[in-house]
């Protein structure tokens, strides 16, 4: 083999080195709207999260609150409503009436079911065919109409019965009449008259029906002598 001499040797060719450098190998530039799918998808889980947490919020605004529990209204003692110059009478099955409640001016209280009453006047008669008539300067009475409660200078008067001389007078300030016991009841300082005999007692309760008197609390009076 021929010795190589270095002045001769002749340097071989080699291929132009590639760069590796990024600048170098200029990455082709990608269309506007193909770059804005790739960001929308990229942040596609985000977005659904947003739009997610949105949904709810609007949710629990639109959903109507659970009504609290409405106090009841107070109710107030005001009358609903007001006649002047009334009159109210009780009728039985057969026969005229059986009581008859007039007064100038009535108010009917609906919280209570009571009816107040101004200048009241009040006439019952019994089986018997016997007659008690009441005055008071007020009332007050149930709804029904079965107690009637006389205030300010009550005074019943029960009509003459068979061998009377005069009819029995009651006078008090407060007087209870009581149309299903067909009674009297005073708690209140009473004043009895008939004729000439005056008796007073603390409390009373007159039975209608059978005509008993039951007076109690330091009974006194003045009974003229017979002849």
């Amino acid at each position: 083999m021929a010795p190589l001499d270095d002045d001769d040797v002749t340097p071989l060719p080699l291929p132009p080195l590639l760069s590796r450098l990024p600048e170098a190998a200029g990455h082709p530039t990608l269309p506007r709207g193909v770059r804005m799918r790739h960001a929308l998808l990229g942040n596609l889980p985000l977005f659904l999260m947003a739009l997610l947490a949105a949904a709810t919020w609007w949710l629990v605004q639109s959903t109507p609150a659970p009504e609290q529990e409405r106090m009841p209204a107070e109710v107030r003692h005001e009358p609903d409503y007001e006649m002047r110059g009334f009159s109210v009478q009780h009728y039985v099955s057969a026969g005229p009436a059986r009581g008859v409640v007039e007064g100038d001016v009535v108010r009917h209280y609906p919280d209570t079911d009571t009816l107040e009453i101004d200048g009241v006047r009040l006439r019952w008669r019994d089986d018997q065919g016997h007659t008690l008539r009441a005055t008071a300067a007020r009332a007050t009475a149930t709804g029904d109409g079965n107690e009637v409660r006389l205030t300010g200078g009550a005074t019943v008067v029960r009509d003459l019965l068979p061998g009377e001389e005069a009819p029995m007078t009651f006078s008090s300030e407060e007087m209870v009449f009581d149309r299903r016991a067909d009674q009297v009841r005073s708690a209140r300082p009473v004043t009895l008259r008939q004729g000439a005999s005056v008796i007073e007692a603390r409390t009373l309760v007159y039975d209608h029906a059978d005509g008993r008197l039951d007076l109690q609390g330091a009974v006194r009076g003045h009974l003229p002598a017979r002849r």
